[in-house]
């Protein structure tokens, strides 16, 4: 197992109910695409998939010192805050004339999965960009900044779930008949690619063991390790074994008190069981929960900042909100009476389910 996974603190970046298709791509943007932007990457980036989840993970020294680097850009150059958001809001909108347009067609070729994937690649270097550095920006630059990198954050929040639902149409489309819909949807990037130049693919023994739980490690020139079965687990461990499960500790998006019942809904249309007053608990939140959020006595997500959906609606909504806890959605439980104390950013476990 590689070292980088116990000698390493990691923080989980994202998250969200999207397919290894969708986030593996976020392999290459993190090793090369923000290089190009901004002359600094990530040396590590980790994608996961268990449960028709994708999450992504980043060595917290690393992205320390990429927004340390993005600040000192921003302090040099005043204009750069808004040339970044001038280019997110123009991609999206080229991105969203994409989308309709693949839409109409029912047959795909390798142009149109290049086509989409290289304008979200160029969508996400930007956006990400500014959704990181505001957690890290000084107090007076963040509230400088702050209303502006929430307009583009909201422009663009779309994009990700319409890119997700055109990946699995586009490869089940191209794969029908070769793959289940079920394999297909943990095919990774260049694995589409090299199906489009050479016909092959992964058997379907091995991408059956990523359905259980697998992860892709990029490193800085974008070169990946496929982890499955008990490489997996390990690695998995290796990543929260150093959280702690006693205290439930993150970063404070809207101040405020509430206790209620734990109700962790990673699908938003999974929500049958939700109640009036639940307190929402999820990997990130995206537009689809906003109707939840607004039954919901307080949100708490695993990623996220200042900037993630929870904490801008958050602020919208006035409730407690607190957000990259790293472990809420698996340290708590569906029916745990908890107290979430969005003042000091704790959450309370006061009564099993």
């Amino acid at each position: 197992m590689n070292k980088i996974f116990t000698n390493e603190i990691w923080t989980k970046n994202w998250s969200g109910n999207w397919g290894f298709l969708f986030g593996s791509l976020y392999g290459q943007i993190y090793s090369n695409g923000l290089k190009e932007l901004t002359g600094a990457n990530f040396k590590h980036n980790l994608i996961v998939f268990e449960k028709k989840t994708s999450a992504n993970y980043l060595v917290v020294k690393e992205l320390k010192e990429f927004c340390s680097h993005l600040i000192k850009l921003i302090i040099n150059d005043e204009s750069l805050p808004q040339k970044l958001s001038d280019q997110v809001i123009k991609n999206t909108d080229k991105i969203f004339i994409l989308m309709r347009r693949l839409d109409k067609k029912n047959k795909f070729t390798k142009f149109d999965f290049d086509e989409l994937q290289r304008s979200r690649f160029v969508i996400t270097t930007a956006n990400f960009s500014l959704k990181k550095v505001i957690d890290y920006l000084p107090e007076k630059l963040m509230n400088k900044y702050l209303d502006l990198f929430t307009k583009v954050r909201l422009y663009t929040e779309p994009v990700y779930n319409e890119t997700d639902r055109l990946l699995k149409k586009i490869s089940e489309s191209v794969l029908a008949g070769k793959l289940s819909s079920e394999l297909i949807h943990v095919l990774t990037d260049n694995e589409m690619e090299d199906y489009f130049l050479k016909n092959s693919l992964p058997t379907a023994r091995d991408l059956k063991k990523r359905l259980t739980g697998c992860a892709i490690l990029y490193d800085s020139k974008g070169l990946s390790t496929i982890y499955t079965g008990s490489e997996y687990k390990k690695l998995l461990s290796g990543l929260t074994d150093k959280k702690s499960n006693d205290e439930i500790k993150g970063m404070v998006a809207f101040k405020g008190k509430a206790q209620g019942i734990v109700k962790i809904i990673l699908d938003p249309k999974d929500n049958k069981n939700f109640q009036d007053g639940d307190i929402l608990v999820a990997g990130m939140t995206r537009p689809e929960y906003l109707s939840l959020m607004r039954r919901s006595a307080a949100f708490i997500t695993d990623a996220g900042g200042l900037l993630s959906h929870a904490a801008i609606v958050a602020r919208e909504l006035k409730k407690p909100c607190i957000v990259g806890t790293e472990i809420a959605s698996k340290v708590l439980k569906d029916g745990d009476l908890i107290e979430v104390d969005a003042n000091k950013g704790i959450v309370k476990i006061l009564k099993r389910a």
